[in-house]
């Protein structure tokens, strides 16, 4: 009587029975509810998330390369765990999966990377120097002594009132051209932040819509955000396209080369590359004829593949909203089996995205968990071929299983915390949308702090199948690790940032039972009550006025 005597002079003071009772039963309402997300959010653990990276990241998926064995294991064991949440299928006629066609074309350099000039010649070698892939479904591509052009970003943006291209004519030539985008002036491009114009999918892009029947990206490390060897890694690997489009422009051949190559090509014709560079960055730089011709030929094999996107449905509970779909989305795809370093030869893709495929499954257990589901639908959604240009994502976006009206928001998960613990967490897409608002209240009741992408001149943004979203105007983003680590700050900083440099695309990304998922744990269980907060909000995710994908609404 001593613990209840308090309480029951407090309630007095508050007012009539009625009035307390009412007030009572609001907040043991609240209470339940707040308890129903905990408990859902504890579902979401360390040894529940270790062992689907285990599992999906094993050498017996061999790098779950798209179409292969791997790639159907991963697929059978996504469907597997969510019929066993109790989700309903979400893929067509009623199964779990999206049936993805796919074009897979293996170039095999028959004429090696030759450039000539009136004073000599050089050849290059592959993957050294250079990498090369076919970008039309014929058995031979090629360039034959095509002359060779400088034209700076490749960027043509009346918006910016920015155009490299000037009336240049690129028919029948090869673009050399620079990664990324202008970054020196705030008010241009967004200085640091880099856009799709900075992106090397969009320098393909814009040569081929000028005519170019090929183009060189040329690769530094701070501009791509990886080293050469990544670059490496896909050469001579079997490329993966959906249908062609007849009326789409294509290159013959899409190349990468290294800085140093960059240098000799323009040497060779009496240029200074560094020069080039320099005159790039005025407006009224003009595209640069280098005085040389390039010939590079390849053999082409093509077949046509299938995969499948993997979909699980959690119906909306609200009659006024289930009809609306929130996306969450993660990557199953990897590698597969390539050129070998060190002896080994599967890429395994742990990080990237075993363990993304593991949060995304996390949470729809998670979501499933909940005695009453969120008011609007949910979707969870394993795509494949994220590596090979986001074909998945980009597949269901053109043939979604629900009205594309209706699909109201996105988020995505590519890659999650394998380092420990930290205080924030990181938004790509920070502030281009409603979502932003949204995680801050969800940190913020958790004691942490949402944050900018600190890598804004990498274009993240642009890289993952969020982006598919995006381009047909659903608000979308995806979240990455922090960087206030709850110990020894510097050291994890270091291992984290080692990753990019040593392990990225490469064979070693393996699962490690020395990671240290604290953080992936709390990550996941965060990003789970961002969808819940996202599906049970009196309205639906919308663009930030003015940003770029606003009007695609």
């Amino acid at each position: 009587m001593r613990t209840l005597l308090p309480v029951l002079c407090v309630l007095a003071a508050c007012g009539t029975t009625d009035d307390v009772e009412e007030e009572f039963f609001e907040l043991e309402d609240v209470t339940q509810e707040v308890s129903d997300l905990d408990a859902a959010a504890r579902t979401i653990g360390e040894p529940q998330l270790a062992g689907a990276i285990r599992f999906l990241a094993h050498d017996l998926l061999e790098g779950r390369g798209v179409a292969t064995r791997g790639d159907e294991l991963a697929r059978l064991y996504i469907q597997t765990e969510f019929e066993t949440y109790g989700l309903e299928p979400g893929g067509v006629d009623g199964t779990w999966e999206q049936p993805v066609p796919i074009i897979g074309i293996t170039s095999e350099v028959t004429k090696p990377f030759t450039v000539r000039s009136a004073s000599g010649s050089i050849t290059f070698e592959a993957p050294g120097d250079y990498t090369a892939e076919a970008s039309r479904p014929t058995e031979v591509t090629a360039w034959g002594d095509a002359p060779i052009v400088f034209v700076g970003y490749g960027i043509h943006a009346p918006e910016q009132d920015w155009d490299d291209f000037k009336d240049t004519d690129l028919t029948g030539k090869v673009a050399l051209v620079m990664n990324n985008d202008p970054d020196w002036d705030p008010d241009l491009f967004e200085g640091n932040t880099r856009l799709y114009y900075g992106r090397w999918s969009y320098k393909f892009e814009e040569a081929a819509r000028r005519g170019a029947i090929g183009a060189i990206v040329i690769h530094t490390t701070p501009s791509a955000g990886y080293p050469f060897q990544v670059i490496q890694a896909g050469h001579g690997r079997e490329q993966f396209w959906l249908p062609f489009d007849d009326s789409t422009p294509r290159l013959q051949l899409r190349t990468w080369c290294s800085d140093e190559a960059a240098k000799k090509i323009c040497a060779l014709g009496g240029k200074d590359l560094d020069e080039l560079r320099a005159s790039a960055k005025r407006r009224d730089f003009r595209p640069v004829v280098l005085g040389v011709s390039g010939e590079l030929a390849t053999a082409n094999q093509v077949r046509e593949l299938r995969s499948a996107n993997v979909a699980g449905v959690l119906r909306g509970s609200d009659p006024a909203l289930r009809d609306e779909v929130v996306v969450i989305s993660a990557h199953f795809d990897h590698l597969g089996i390539g050129r070998p370093k060190r002896g080994d030869e599967i890429y395994n893709g742990a990080l990237d995205n075993a363990s993304g495929s593991a949060a995304m499954l996390n949470i729809a257990r998670a979501c499933a968990h909940l005695p009453n589901a969120p008011r609007r639908t949910l979707l969870f959604l394993a795509v494949t071929a994220e590596e090979s240009g986001l074909l998945g994502s980009k597949y269901y976006a053109r043939h979604p299983t629900f009205p594309r009206e209706r699909i109201v928001g996105n988020f995505n998960i590519d890659g999650i915390n394998i380092w420990g613990a930290t205080t924030d967490i990181s938004m790509i897409g920070y502030g281009k949308n409603s979502l932003t608002a949204l995680a801050e209240r969800v940190a913020a009741r958790h004691g942490r702090e949402l944050v900018p992408n600190p890598q804004v001149e990498l274009g993240l943004f642009y890289r993952s199948d969020h982006f598919s979203f995006a381009r047909i105007g659903v608000p979308a983003a995806y979240f990455k690790a922090g960087r206030d680590f709850l110990e020894n700050v510097e050291g994890k900083r270091r291992v984290k940032q080692s990753y990019t440099a040593v392990r990225y695309h490469q064979p070693n990304d393996q699962f490690d039972d020395r990671w240290d998922l604290s953080g992936a744990v709390a990550d996941t269980r965060l990003i789970f009550e961002c969808l819940v907060e996202a599906a049970n909000a009196d309205a639906a995710p919308s663009w930030t006025p003015g940003d770029e994908f606003e009007k695609l609404r």
